[in-house]
């Protein structure tokens, strides 16, 4: 039956009509992609600073369309947050998982911090990232509740495992202890002049526990490691000529 002029088709007439859209399925990730991106951005970073860096350098960088990195993070201090965090590690995040006696738990976070921390990018890196807080500071605010956040809490578990054990005081701060303990490293790795090996990190890092007045199993206080700080040629040469004229 033909419709009559001047009448339209009704809702149901139009709908039959329409054809059937089909959404493509989103691709899964490639880690490979990630890596790459990660790595571009925290290379760019730590050559060139915060402003250095844009998503448009990074995918050109890394050898990939803009829109990927916009797929992935929302904001360039998304994505430097992500690759400083994955370029240092969690090795805190990781270690209070392991089925270890206290002070065995200790000597692994030691060795694995500390390695962490000689890496030959580590100090270039921080150094940039403590850098922005004065002109950028939503990149530690993203790198703090993100990543560094995270890692505390994991480290809080142990004090909170230590302190039940008797080897820390009962009325310990564990947020106070982390900064005490952050602070002296970073001052130590910073400021103080000289290059320094893992094993030197592990070795100041003992020290620095020891001061904490941290126990090990048999309620005796860790014993002082044999770190010295590292003495200038200058000052060693001052100090041979002082002693012959004597």
């Amino acid at each position: 039956m033909s419709r009559p002029q001047g009448t339209t088709p009704d809702a149901d007439q139009i709908v039959t009509r329409q054809r059937p859209r089909f959404t493509r399925p989103d691709r899964p990730r490639s880690p490979a992609v990630d890596q790459a991106i990660l790595r571009a951005a925290v290379k760019l970073f730590v050559e060139r600073g915060f402003d250095g860096v844009t998503m448009e350098q990074v995918a050109e960088t890394a050898g990939v369309a803009r829109t990927t990195l916009y797929r992935r993070w929302s904001s360039v201090e998304a994505l430097i947050a992500q690759a400083i965090a994955v370029e240092r590690g969690e090795p805190e995040s990781e270690v209070p998982a392991r089925q270890l006696s206290s002070s065995n738990l200790v000597d692994q976070l030691l060795n694995d911090v500390s390695h962490s921390l000689s890496s030959p990018d580590y100090l270039r890196m921080v150094a940039r990232l403590i850098g922005t807080v004065p002109d950028h500071p939503e990149l530690m605010s993203i790198y703090w509740e993100n990543y560094l956040l995270p890692r505390r809490n994991a480290i809080c578990s142990l004090i909170e495992r230590f302190r039940a054990e008797g080897l820390i005081p009962v009325d310990a701060n564990a947020d106070i202890l982390l900064d005490l303990i952050s602070g002296a490293v970073m001052h130590h790795l910073l400021v103080r002049p000289g290059r320094r090996s893992a094993a030197d990190i592990r070795a100041y890092l003992h020290n620095v526990i020891h001061e904490l007045a941290l126990k090990d199993e048999r309620e005796e206080p860790i014993r002082k490691n044999a770190y010295r700080p590292a003495i200038s040629k200058r000052k060693q040469a001052r100090g041979a000529q002082d002693a012959h004229s004597r």
